[in-house]
């Protein structure tokens, strides 16, 4: 579903992604750990095009593109195929969660507003909102939020769903119900990557973890071989220091 091929991104002197390569199959779950500032979040961005790297080939779903001679056309149909789901949820606060859901049914697939309205009100049920359906953001916990932030990017069927933490900014006790949301798309081998803080999370969902540092893959394996057996020294030390000792 996804191959990235010398994936590599700057700001200004600092290389914040360094010869990035990876592959994800269709269905998979990848969470992406490791220290802050080590390129997670730009990754994501980068395979969506909400930052231009310098050079490397992105494909998802067969549309490859390569960041040395894309055109503006190009990135627009890269889009189509993703979601993102954003730390900060990213709603429109003038609008209903039923109406931030709606978005881009009709403004980007352009589907009739009745059709939309009818798809939406499936989806807020599917992420347990349909009694919010009225309300506007202000209205809504962060936890809530989320949920409807899950729901637009869900709404546009897209082959690939990009989590940028997505419980970063939530209170604990929040936290549960959209992780919840998210461990319901996997069992629908819906196609994620995740960068995540959230350990027994990354373990019990994803099918792969990639530990990143210094903007490079650091490691990359199955939950159990990150967690139980790593490999790297670093990837070793950091979750040393981020797993609890039961």
């Amino acid at each position: 579903m996804i191959k990235i091929r010398n994936l590599s991104k700057s700001f200004g002197e600092l290389k914040v992604l360094k010869d990035i390569n990876l592959e994800v199959k269709k269905g998979e779950v990848v969470a992406i750990i490791g220290p802050s500032g080590t390129g997670k979040s730009t990754l994501l961005r980068c395979i969506n095009y909400l930052e231009e790297p310098e050079e490397g080939e992105i494909e998802i779903d067969g549309f490859k593109v390569n960041a040395k001679n894309i055109t503006r056309k190009e990135i627009y149909e890269l889009r189509k195929k993703t979601s993102m789901v954003f730390q900060t949820y990213n709603l429109f606060k003038n609008k209903t969660a039923l109406e931030n859901v709606m978005e881009p049914l009709t403004t980007v697939k352009r589907i009739d507003r009745k059709v939309a309205e009818k798809k939406a009100l499936n989806i807020l049920d599917a992420v347990g909102l349909l009694d919010k359906k009225d309300f506007y953001p202000s209205k809504l916990s962060g936890g809530q939020q989320q949920r409807v932030g899950i729901g637009r990017a869900m709404a546009v069927e897209p082959k690939v769903m990009l989590f940028d933490e997505p419980t970063s900014a939530l209170d604990p006790e929040l936290v549960g119900e959209v992780l919840d949301v998210i461990r319901s798309l996997a069992e629908n081998h819906t196609t994620m990557l995740i960068v995540t803080h959230e350990m027994d999370f990354a373990r019990n969902v994803a099918d792969k973890i990639i530990f990143m540092d210094d903007g490079s893959i650091a490691e990359l394996g199955s939950p159990e071989q990150i967690f139980n057996n790593a490999q790297n020294l670093r990837t070793a030390q950091f979750l040393k220091q981020v797993v609890r000792k039961n």
